[in-house]
Order: structure tokens, then C-alpha cells, then sequence
């Protein structure tokens, strides 16, 4: 798919009023245009039949001494262990919503063991918690599912309902346009019946995956509704023919219009991150690859799942937890992807900013990320992680598997980096309010210096960088100003560049606000 923001030009207008260093998008690279100079300084065209003198380059406000880097997180102690009946719990989907943390969390049951018809982590179930602080939960007893013939249980989805197809790799999403009967819905990978097969071969014969064509049995993704995240409702068909085990993720995306599904695909016969989108949820096409393990990664390395989610309180700032299997260790670890459009996808420098051990036995085998950023106590923000004793593929006994958060300090999932002496400047942008707040850290000896400047790149009076006052030490949301002046200096929407100068320091974001 062609990105939205394709061919758009400065002056940029921020749709959430921040930027995060997760890319490039709003740092100007500076200019040549003026950079090849004689010995007296006078620029010289680029053609000419005349001698050709000595000549000096001097970039025009090149962006020098800075670097992005993903952060690594910290991992919490394990908040949800397994039950002894249960044989492994995975974290799946995480939503803060009306002052609670909702989480849908998917349970391979013990009895499924060695079951010859529900082979484990082929027909799973959807459990239900809720928690006020992240820390301590509630399992809300449903009555809906029953389970070893009881229904005195959290369960809210899987066995009858998904008798024929089976269920795994599910997450959970709240579709805020969508009618009060569908306002959760549920993506998850299971097996087409006979009847689904022929239904979907009569009416989609060109939309079947490839190692679908291959095998007798056909998989394909499968979804549900419901109007409160309880009560759900499966789909009867397949959503796509298509093979995609392990955490398929969707969202409804209100820039695109569109539902965008993240899933599993193959790419040159390796495990790979693949992307759907259409308007109607019930009919997703043929998955595109996204990432696969070209040669910027170990001829051993796979993608095993996705973990896409989005930077809390933007519609702009995508991102991916890639999770990485190491073939030759058996390890999962996983890294950071980020996406400006939801379209185009680059990974963050820095490597894995999770992986397994420290933290203790129960993540020393591997770790994965579950589906869902969202803000922690404590001025934090996090995901949720599955971590396991014993690598992937290794053998183990129920019960299995260990649900705790990986967590940043607020907003610092990456930072821009100035390890000695840094300097660039934003494109132009279109700015309404008045102020601007940093959250960046600077060692001691370090600082960093803002100036606020006009379209031709000029410091606005009053604004320049010998007005700044120093900003120094260590803030989630600090203020800037200049001779103890907050306001920009700017008129109307600009637009004005900011230019920074950094020494020793790490800048994770800069956000407009407007006074108190």
C-alpha cells in the first residue's frame, strides 16, 4: 500500500502535538545547496568551463553528532502465574480503559496434554482480569464457559463456540466507530472446516494462501464481536485463508479507514511479519510482508510474532515489538519497529530492548511481548511479557508460562542521543500553541540549548540559543525557557524550526502544550 503522508512537504503540522525520537520524520538533514565555497567564501555554480579552484565544504546546519537508539526495558516481577490445572497462559491483550487495566489473556488448558482432537494451543481459551494499578487483579468469575464441567470460572471465549475451527494466537481490540453490538472485536488463527473451505474456495478462490494450497487441512484467520468484551460472538467464516500462527493483531485505523490486521507470513520459506488491511473486518486480503530476516539479521534468525501497538495518546507514532527466534539458542527475544503512517516500517536502532535472564528463572529460557502500550503508575509506561524457565522449543510440563510487564520511564522508549557534542534542527512546523516541554536526560557536564527559529531558519528575538536558559539533569517534562520567558515567540501557526544543541545528553521527545 502507498503511505497517506507520501509527498507531503514542510511546513508539517503534528497530528498529537509531539515529537518521538523513534525516526528521522521531523529532523532536517541539513542542505548542500550552499556547502561547496572557493577561499573566499563565494559559492560557485556547479558548472563551469573556468579553472576550477580549491574549493571548501561547509554544509548548511548539518545534523552532526547525534544517533537514534531503542532503550532497553526493565522487566517487573511476574504478576500472573499459572494455575496448577493449566498448562501455559500467554499475555495477550492489554487496554486501559475508564481508569482500569482490561486484560484478555489466552490459557493453554492441562487437559489438553497429549489430547488427540484439542492438542494443546490448538483450541484455547480467552480469560478474562481486570486491575486498577497493574499490579493487583481481579478474575471476575463469567459463568459463560464451562471448563471440566464447571462454569465457575473467568473464561470468555473457546470451547463450544470454537468447536469446529479451534483458537490461538488471539487479541483483542476496541473498535470505537463501530456499531454498540461490535465495539470489541477478536482476531485469532484456527483450522476451516470442510464447510468453511468450500464456502470460502466458491467465493475467494484467488485469495488462498500458498502453504494453505499445500496442506489437506486449511488454516486461516478467524474473528468474533462483542459489545463489552464478555459476551462474544464468533464469525462463521474465515477472515482470510491464510496461515498465520502465534499473536495476530488488529486495529481499527481512523486515519486509513481502514482495519489493519498484523500476522504471520513466509518469505523465502522464513518466518516472517506480514500486513492486511480492508474497510470490512469479515474479508482481509492476502497478507504483504512487512519484515522478513534479510541480511541485516543471523542466517538462524526468524520473526515469530509482532506485538503492534502505538504510542499512548497519538494517532501518529506506531510501533512493533518484533519478536526475534534465534534458532541456534532456541531464544526469543524481541526489538523495537516504529511507523509514521502505519505503512512504512523501519526497526529503531539499538537491538533487542527485551530479552531473556535477569529478571529471574522464570524469564531465563525466553521472553515475548504481549499486544498493548499503555501508561503505568509511577510516571511509566509498559507491555506485557510472557516469560518461560526453558527456550521454545524445549521440553516442558505444565503448568507454564509467567505474565509480567516490561516497562520504560514515560515516553522513553528511545531516545536521540548526543554521546559528546550534538547539533540539528526540525523541519518547519505548523505550531499553534505557545510552549514547548522536553523530556530528556543529560549526564553531569551535560546540557542541551533550544532556539526558536523563522522560515529562513533565523532566530526568532529573544529566542536564540544564548537566550536559553540551561537545561540540564534529569526530567519526564520539562519546560523551556528563554531569559525566563515560556512563550515561543512565534505568530499565529508559525511556522517555526526549533534547533537544539546537545552535550552528553538523550532527548526522548519534544511536546507542545499551551499554558495552564
Amino acid at each position: 500500500m502507498i503511505s497517506p503522508i507520501r509527498n507531503q512537504r514542510p511546513p508539517y503540522k503534528l497530528p498529537s502535538n509531539i515529537i518521538y525520537f523513534h525516526d528521522w520524520r521531523y529532523v532536517h538533514h541539513g542542505s548542500h545547496s550552499t556547502g561547496w565555497r572557493n577561499a573566499e567564501g563565494q559559492w560557485l555554480r556547479i558548472w563551469t568551463n573556468d579553472e576550477r579552484p580549491p574549493l571548501i565544504h561547509e554544509p548548511n546546519y548539518m545534523p552532526i553528532g547525534i544517533r537514534l537508539c531503542a532503550k532497553p526495558a526493565t522487566k517487573s516481577e511476574p504478576f500472573l502465574l499459572p494455575a496448577a490445572d493449566e498448562g501455559f497462559i500467554w499475555p495477550g491483550t492489554v487496554i486501559r480503559e475508564e481508569g482500569r487495566y482490561r486484560l484478555w489473556y489466552e490459557l493453554f488448558a492441562g487437559e489438553h496434554v497429549g489430547h488427540e482432537k484439542y492438542p494443546i494451543g490448538a483450541a484455547d481459551y480467552i480469560c478474562y482480569a481486570e486491575s486498577d494499578d497493574g499490579e493487583n487483579w481481579r478474575f471476575p468469575t463469567q459463568g459463560r464457559i464451562d471448563r471440566k464441567g464447571s462454569k465457575d470460572n473467568n473464561i470468555v471465549y473457546g470451547l463450544p463456540q470454537v468447536e469446529e475451527t479451534g483458537l490461538h494466537g488471539a487479541t483483542v481490540f476496541k473498535d470505537e466507530p463501530a456499531s454498540a453490538e461490535e465495539r470489541y472485536k477478536m482476531i485469532y488463527i484456527g483450522q476451516l472446516s470442510p464447510a468453511q473451505k468450500e464456502r470460502y474456495l466458491q467465493q475467494r478462490p484467488d485469495e488462498v494462501g500458498a502453504l494453505n494450497l499445500e496442506a489437506e487441512k486449511w488454516d486461516g484467520l478467524f474473528g468474533a464481536i462483542s459489545p463489552d468484551g464478555f459476551s462474544w460472538t464468533p464469525i462463521p467464516d474465515p477472515l482470510v485463508a491464510q496461515i498465520s500462527d502465534t499473536l495476530n493483531v488488529c486495529e481499527y485505523d481512523p486515519v486509513l479507514g481502514q482495519y489493519v490486521a498484523y500476522c504471520r507470513s513466509h518469505f523465502f520459506n522464513r518466518r516472517s511479519i506480514g500486513r492486511t488491511a480492508a474497510a470490512d473486518f469479515r474479508r482481509l486480503p492476502l497478507s504483504e510482508e512487512v519484515f522478513w530476516p534479510n541480511a541485516s539479521a543471523e542466517p538462524y534468525d526468524l520473526w515469530y510474532a509482532n506485538s503492534k501497538t502505538t504510542m499512548p495518546g497519538t494517532t501518529d507514532y506506531h510501533l512493533m515489538f518484533p519478536l526475534r527466534w534465534r534458532l541456534i539458542d532456541d531464544s526469543f527475544s524481541f526489538v523495537l519497529a516504529a511507523s509514521p503512517d502505519n505503512v512504512v516500517w523501519n526497526f529503531v536502532p539499538g537491538g533487542p530492548v527485551c530479552e531473556p535472564g535477569d529478571g529471574g528463572i522464570w524469564v531465563e529460557g525466553a521472553v515475548s511481548a504481549g499486544i498493548g502500550l499503555v501508561p503505568l503508575p509511577g510516571e511509566r509506561m509498559g507491555i506485557t511479557i510472557c516469560g518461560s524457565p526453558e527456550p521454545h522449543k524445549h521440553l516442558r510440563q505444565p503448568p507454564h508460562g509467567h505474565i509480567a510487564w516490561a516497562w520504560w520511564p514515560k515516553g522513553r522508549l528511545a531516545a536521540l542521543e548526543a554521546p559528546v557534542e550534538g547539533r540539528f534542527r526540525t523541519f518547519h512546523l505548523a505550531i499553534e500553541q505557545r510552549r514547548v516541554h522536553l523530556n530528556f536526560k543529560t549526564a553531569p557536564g551535560g546540557s542541551v540549548k533550544v532556539q526558536v527559529m523563522d522560515r529562513k531558519y533565523q532566530p526568532l528575538p529573544g529566542r536564540s540559543f544564548e537566550d536559553c536558559d540551561w537545561l540540564v539533569g534529569d526530567h519526564l517534562d520539562r519546560e523551556v525557557t528563554w531569559n525566563g520567558e515560556a512563550d515561543l515567540g512565534h505568530q499565529g501557526e508559525g511556522p517555526i524550526s526549533l534547533g537544539f544543541q546537545m552535550r552528553c545528553g538523550e532527548l526522548y521527545s519534544v511536546e507542545f502544550k499551551n499554558p495552564a
